[in-house]
């Protein structure tokens, strides 16, 4: 059974990557100047320490949506999550990222493996703003903790459809770029 996400295009350098490792690079060589080496290897220790406590929850993450790529039925998700599904779509994908429980470790990937499985860049959105809008976990656990009730709320209710129009809107300007791009192709 072919694998949708190794059919895609992969880019030979990772722009975000570069950019990334070279902030980081400078920072250290300035902290080595500013603070000193006790400091830098302090700061680099702490760090390879958070390094080896988020590894397993990337590879978790990582690994279930490359398994996801392939357990999932493409024509099931891309008629509840395509181009297609509208509003309701957009819902689903809401209500999805809003329930997810975990942090950016999960929901990324497997927002890449809803795109590989036949979801659209409009679901993708929405799936990514629920998740970070509205994310039921972190409202009981965190918000409510710290705020008011009345203000709780008041930020989630402003919040409900912001992820439905943000798919929207991602649906809009994709479908636009993608036209705009056949038009000049067509041109040449």
């Amino acid at each position: 059974m072919p694998n949708p996400a190794s059919d895609r295009p992969r880019p030979k350098v990772d722009a975000g990557l570069v950019i990334v490792f070279v902030v980081a690079v400078a920072a250290g060589a300035l902290c080595y100047l500013l603070k000193g080496p006790g400091v830098f290897w302090s700061v680099l220790g702490d760090d390879l320490w958070l390094l080896l406590a988020i590894a397993p929850k990337v590879l978790a993450g990582v690994l279930l949506a490359g398994l996801l790529t392939v357990l999932l039925p493409r024509e099931q998700v891309a008629r509840w999550m395509g181009s297609r599904s509208g509003f309701k779509g957009l819902a689903l994908a809401s209500l999805a990222g809003a329930l997810l429980p975990g942090g950016p470790m999960m929901t990324f990937p497997l927002a890449v493996a809803l795109g590989a499985a036949g979801a659209d860049i409009g679901t993708a959105t929405a799936f990514i703003a629920g998740w970070g809008l509205l994310n039921v976990s972190r409202t009981l656990v965190w918000e409510f903790s710290f705020f008011d009730g009345d203000f709780v709320l008041l930020r989630y209710g402003l919040s409900l459809l912001l992820p439905i129009l943000l798919g929207w809107l991602a649906r809009l300007l994709f479908a636009r770029v993608k036209t705009l791009a056949e038009g000049q192709g067509g041109a040449e």
